[in-house]
């Protein structure tokens, strides 16, 4: 039986996937038009079973059979206790003499019932890091159907068009989820550009700039540098009116500046003018310079915190 619904399934997959005659092919036209569908149906299902399973009173059963198969198969239990004791006693293995550990929460340390108000804005950096491994998932998605070429060609129809572009309507409209991957990207990047900035200003209102993390915190200043630089870099490279209004605008505040500005133009944009050469650049920056400068940064800004600990409110 298992093997005949196996055979049926790899049967109508290679039906879906193949047609190579058909301009666009079966699987793709289909998660076009019924992708929100079946993801609106998914939620829609989960939400049913979840209201049966908690009027049923099964709830807490099926929950503890699932993390009872969990934990048999990846020891999540043994595991989360040693995380646990690490976060309250390891010592600071490139400082052992200091005999530091990281602090506990202000509720566990007073044993207060209230929730700690300053509690959730320490979660900023975290949350920034967490939408950087978002992108990165997506970007890699968006980056096998994306074509880095700026130079402007006329279209079928007749209208000015660049492989840049195409490349991004063909993401949006032919590839699978590509619509949904460019939007969790598109999000993402302003996620973590608010939650960066949110985070520096955590950082500057409790005072945890000063003396020992003055260098965390210029650390700190370059990476939100760096954060913007990447959005600017992400928002070029789809090359429509609103990627080439921006390049516009930021060549000529580039170029204003004494002395330093051509050669900058001449680094960042390609030239003094916008041309193709533009979004080749921008491609290189936000795929291959930006991640690795941010990542070198990113490594060096955690090794501090987890030297110096983090700093409570003054």
């Amino acid at each position: 039986m298992r093997t005949t619904i196996a055979a049926a399934t790899a049967l109508a997959l290679l039906a879906l996937a193949g047609s190579a005659r058909a301009e666009t092919p079966l699987l793709e036209e289909f998660m076009r038009d019924y992708t929100f569908l079946l993801i609106f149906l998914s939620l829609v299902g989960a939400v049913i079973g979840f209201a049966f399973l908690w009027m049923t009173g099964a709830l807490p059963q099926v929950l503890l059979s699932t993390w009872t198969w969990l934990d048999e198969r990846f020891a999540l239990r043994r595991y989360a206790s040693l995380a646990r004791r690490e976060y309250y006693s390891v010592v600071f293995t490139l400082l052992p003499s200091s005999g530091r550990t990281f602090p506990q929460s202000h509720t566990e340390r007073y044993n207060v019932k209230a929730v700690w108000y300053w509690y959730p804005f320490y979660c900023l950096g975290g949350l920034s890091f967490l939408a950087f491994i978002i992108l990165t998932i997506t970007g890699i998605y968006l980056g096998f159907y994306y074509v880095p070429d700026g130079d402007f060609v006329e279209g079928a129809d007749g209208e000015m068009t660049s492989g840049a572009y195409e490349s991004m309507e063909l993401i949006m409209t032919e590839v699978s989820f590509g619509y949904i991957m460019r939007a969790v990207h598109h999000w993402a990047a302003h996620f973590m550009v608010a939650a960066v900035f949110l985070h520096m200003m955590r950082v500057y209102f409790v005072g945890a700039y000063r003396n020992p993390r003055e260098l965390n915190w210029i650390l700190g200043s370059i990476l939100l540098m760096v954060t913007i630089f990447f959005g600017y870099t992400g928002y070029l490279l789809p090359w429509d009116e609103l990627g080439f209004a921006a390049g516009s605008i930021g060549l000529e505040m580039a170029t204003s500046i004494p002395a330093m500005g051509p050669p900058m133009a001449q680094l960042v944009f390609g030239g003094t003018q916008l041309t193709g050469t533009t979004v080749l650049r921008m491609y290189w920056l936000h795929v291959f310079v930006l991640p690795a400068v941010g990542i070198a940064l990113m490594v060096l800004h955690m090794a501090l915190v987890w030297i110096q600990g983090e700093a409570e409110p003054h």
